[in-house]
């Protein structure tokens, strides 16, 4: 992913819908465990401020990168259809793991890839 934006652009403020990561692993046993790192002398669990909103900009970045994707395919050939598109799209980045979105954060950038990136409305 890339830190630059065509015009999809980050918010100020992160969203109240951008997913957080609250699980960093788990341990097997019978009694309730939880995983924390000692962060400054203060156990945290998940992801601090500055790693939470890294991951935003980081899947905006995705956001971004993908409407120009979408625009340049149906500019190379207009029988790609918005429907087409957006397979290819959730497919690809299903077979991303290099990206290391959470399913959380997928289901995120596909609400946020807007319709303006397809010039057909993707069906719901």
């Amino acid at each position: 992913m890339t830190p630059e934006f065509s015009e999809y652009q980050p918010q100020p403020d992160i969203p109240q819908g951008f997913p957080r990561v609250t699980e960093q692993g788990a341990v097997g046993g019978a009694v309730t465990k939880f995983i924390a790192r000692k962060i400054d002398g203060k156990y945290v669990v998940g992801d601090t401020h500055s790693e939470h909103w890294e991951r935003y900009v980081d899947c905006c970045s995705l956001v971004s990168d993908l409407i120009a994707y979408c625009r340049k395919k149906q500019a190379q050939d207009s029988s790609w259809t918005a429907e087409a598109l957006h397979h290819r799209v959730t497919d690809g980045l299903k077979n991303s793991p290099e990206l290391g979105l959470t399913s959380a954060e997928f289901r995120w950038v596909m609400y946020e890839l807007p319709a303006r990136a397809f010039r057909q409305p993707v069906p719901r």
